[in-house]
């Protein structure tokens, strides 16, 4: 012990508040409600290892959530990409959780998404520069978008993407 180590900061505290509700712990990171699980944005996603399963690729690493329950109760397989060209050095950061579906359902599970958000988060902003026969809705809360994209190309997908963009 040194003789101004009392002026060196104390390590926080690893130990993260869980917050009881989905919606508001948007601002600070994503609750997987069912199983009381708090990733907050720009933590590590290996601590914990509360992925189902991890793949790489040559230029990110795609780390598979499972089937979770979030915003009070959308259950959905959600991913998080860690791109390599978007991380500093070795670490990664959550940063963004999404799912996406193509093909013949995907109009379908598109209103089934946007009926579930608006009533939770209001009326979203809707960008005007929008192809033809795409839709984009985008909301707000804080640091946090969260964006939900219909493209209807040549096989029809949908993309609901929440991410911490500062």
């Amino acid at each position: 012990m040194g003789l101004f180590s009392f002026l060196k900061r104390k390590p926080e505290s690893e130990e993260t508040v869980v917050p009881a509700n989905g919606i508001k712990a948007l601002a600070e990171g994503i609750l997987f409600e069912d199983d009381g699980i708090f990733l907050k944005w720009g933590s590590d996603p290996e601590a914990g290892k509360y992925y189902a399963k991890k793949e790489f690729r040559a230029d990110r690493v795609i780390y598979l959530w499972g089937e979770k329950s979030i915003l009070g109760g959308l259950r959905l397989p959600f991913k998080t990409i860690c791109w390599h060209h978007k991380q500093h050095g070795d670490t990664r950061a959550f940063e963004s959780l999404e799912f996406s579906l193509e093909g013949a359902d995907a109009k379908d599970k598109f209103q089934e998404l946007k009926d579930y958000i608006e009533p939770i988060l209001a009326d979203p902003r809707v960008p005007e520069d929008i192809k033809q026969g795409d839709l984009l809705l985008e909301w707000r809360i804080k640091a946090v978008k969260i964006s939900l994209s219909f493209f209807n190309k040549e096989n029809p997908k949908v993309l609901l993407e929440i991410g911490w963009w500062l």
